[in-house]
């Protein structure tokens, strides 16, 4: 099965996107339904004890979740897709080290998509664990949050 989304669009919509430019994200690899995401340290986002602040975990698990649905919607059916619903579970702290964030799509729903995203550290060890609900747009609408309301 060829992917709907390919690498080159993935770097490029990582590149033009300020929220994934910001952490500086690399893609590692995508597969259909899934996505794998290098995050590299940066002290910028520590928090005041030395540890990894979790929005950089989150904003890594929201993004690798969408390039997972884009794998089969592609950049004009997957962009329009939006988060309705994240839980994170924040499971060992990382300190001055790189983490990978690993996506995957569990149920493609009409309307819903869930998927789950994991971030590790370079040891595999488990740092957090994420459940996402994703939302596709109703056809005539353009704000996907418009259509569940």
């Amino acid at each position: 099965m060829s992917l709907a989304i390919t690498s080159d669009e993935v770097n490029a919509l990582m590149q033009d996107a300020p929220f994934a430019h910001l952490y500086g994200f690399r893609l590692n690899a995508l597969d259909d339904g899934a996505c794998v995401l290098d995050v590299p340290y940066q002290s910028k986002f520590d928090r005041p004890d030395g540890l990894i602040s979790g929005p950089v975990y989150m904003c890594a698990a929201d993004i690798a979740v969408w390039f997972a649905i884009m794998t089969r919607l592609g950049v004009r059916g997957g962009a329009p897709t939006v988060t309705v619903q994240m839980q994170t579970a924040f499971l060992r702290g990382a300190v001055r080290e790189d983490v990978q964030c690993r996506a995957k799509v569990l149920k493609w729903g009409k309307r819903l998509i869930y998927g789950t995203a994991e971030c590790v550290n370079a040891k595999g060890n488990l740092l957090t664990h994420h459940t996402l609900t994703y939302i596709r747009p109703q056809e005539g609408v353009p704000d996907a949050r418009l259509a569940a309301s």
